[in-house]
């Protein structure tokens, strides 16, 4: 399984006996059990370069039976905080073809989220280079693709998977919505040069603090029904 931030990687932790951790060409990698059920639990950092490095180095080392691309996502159609979204398939934005997720786990995941009372629903993904933070450049994006939800790692997980022959899918909670703007550009701080400026806007604007203060709250949310269906999934796997 595969996660770009700590956050959404201790959202998934929490159902698991820790055996170990460890670090697979560098990446962070819980090992951990529930059930019957032997999870690799990668943090891949932000971005498809550093998604694409980890995925092909850890479907490189070993033998797996699924990959999943987990963790938070934007809602690209009306959804409620903390709704799962389950990739039908996932596109680069801007072209390239859909990798398809494979059908009878996306059945169960499906089968597991309506046992565990998570609304859920499948369709396409979106995977962008940078973060889309205005609502009108996400509905842009909605109408341009169809897409249910974006994040900006799936599709090269689900590349490295195929290159692998192993199975994929997409499972992430919407941690923010079609019609909400994020409180700031994020980008900047995926930029080093930009921290300054986000750190000043952070600072300077009050507007911001509450955004991300709600952002927060919603994060929270998203992490709690992560956690509950993944429980969820991996009982009913046993």
């Amino acid at each position: 399984m595969f996660t770009a931030t700590r956050r959404e990687l201790n959202a998934i932790r929490r159902t698991l006996a820790v055996e170990r951790w460890t670090r697979s060409d560098g990446a962070l990698c819980l090992v951990g059990r529930r059930a019957d059920c032997r999870l690799h639990l990668f943090l891949t950092g932000i971005g498809t370069v550093k998604a694409q490095a980890v995925s092909r180095a850890a479907l490189a080392g070993q033998r797996l039976d699924l990959a999943i691309s987990s963790g938070f996502a934007c809602a690209l159609v009306p959804s409620g905080v903390g709704d799962l979204l389950i990739g039908h398939d996932v596109v680069v934005a801007g072209g390239g073809e859909p990798l398809s997720c494979a059908a009878p786990w996306r059945a169960a995941a499906l089968a597991a989220a309506a046992a565990a009372g998570v609304p859920a629903r499948s369709g396409r993904f979106v995977t962008v280079s940078d973060v889309v933070w205005r609502a009108v450049d996400k509905g842009r994006l909605a109408a341009d693709t169809g897409a249910v939800g974006l994040d900006m790692e799936s599709a090269a997980v689900g590349r490295a998977a195929v290159e692998a022959q192993v199975p994929f899918l997409v499972i992430r909670a919407a941690s923010d919505l079609l019609d909400e703007d994020l409180p700031i550009d994020f980008n900047l701080f995926l930029d080093p040069a930009g921290w300054l400026r986000g750190g000043v806007q952070c600072l300077t604007r009050p507007s911001v603090l509450a955004g991300l203060n709600r952002l927060r709250r919603q994060s929270a949310v998203a992490s709690e029904r992560l956690g509950r269906f993944f429980e969820r999934f991996l009982d009913d796997l046993a």
